[in-house]
């Protein structure tokens, strides 16, 4: 009679073991999933090529298949030209002050200048918030260009790394 409930009892562990294993299997799989969905929201501008900015009308959509990583972050592109002209320079035409909006770094504080509303000043990729910042930033641009450089590091909107 002890046989049969030992292997019961054996049968039971066996199967909560096996219960623990496949939900740790299932969860790690769903995080690998996760983490990897996350990722993709990771691309510096927004997953716009930095270059187009300097060479286009509007900025174009990079490709998930043409990636660079400099300066701590991924920049897409939407070809290999425009990839290897960053390659080559980058400190050309990615955006100053990492992305920083330059208005917002004139005035002191730190914000996160937005892909979409930039402006090409003296051949150089500004960001912006807004476009009320972007207009306030042209109405003095030398003058707050040189504030925004001076306090960048400040605010950690420094060179990038």
């Amino acid at each position: 009679m002890d046989i049969p409930m030992i292997s019961e009892v054996f049968y039971r562990k066996f199967a909560q073991t096996g219960k623990i294993l496949w939900s740790s299997i299932v969860f790690l799989c769903a995080t690998s999933v996760i983490a990897a969905a996350q990722e993709r929201f990771t691309y510096t501008l927004s997953m716009c090529d930095p270059v187009t900015y300097q060479v286009s009308e509007t900025p174009e959509k990079g490709r998930e298949d043409l990636t660079l990583s400099w300066g701590g972050r991924v920049w897409a592109f939407s070809n290999e030209g425009n990839r290897d002209a960053f390659r080559h320079a980058p400190e050309v035409y990615a955006p100053l002050f990492q992305g920083c909006d330059a208005l917002s770094l004139a005035q002191g504080y730190r914000a996160e200048g937005l892909a979409k509303i930039y402006l090409v000043y003296n051949q150089r990729l500004l960001l912006f918030q807004s476009r009320e910042h972007r207009a306030l930033f042209l109405t003095a641009p030398e003058s707050l260009l040189a504030k925004a450089q001076s306090r960048a590091r400040d605010v950690k909107c420094g060179p990038y790394q």
